[in-house]
């Protein structure tokens, strides 16, 4: 199994919480998520869906910078081409995810 690295100054902080974790197996994409976070916390007024809108164009744009400096692409380029491939891809899985929340 191959894990990735814990980001540097995460383990420093007493508030992190990881939010997402993703693994390819068992020919398979399996995920396992930090769901009601941003609705049980007071000093957050978003919509959790929202929220996870933002996690996701955040975590864009760290692949298209990783990107750039691993493959020399251009970053703005790489955003929208991913971003474009989410959306086309959304539109092909409708309502085919299984799983379920377990405490």
């Amino acid at each position: 199994m191959n894990e990735l690295k814990i980001p540097e100054g995460i383990k420093d902080d007493p508030n992190a919480m990881e939010m997402i974790r993703v693994w390819i197996g068992n020919k398979d994409i399996q995920v396992s998520m930090l769901l009601g976070m941003w609705e049980e916390a007071s000093n957050f007024d978003i919509d959790e869906r929202e929220a996870w809108g933002e996690l996701l164009a955040d975590l864009i744009r760290h692949i298209a910078n990783g990107l750039t400096q691993s493959h020399d692409y251009n970053i703005n380029a790489s955003e929208r081409r991913i971003a474009n491939a989410l959306l086309t891809h959304l539109g092909y899985g409708a309502n085919t995810i299984e799983g379920e929340i377990k405490e």
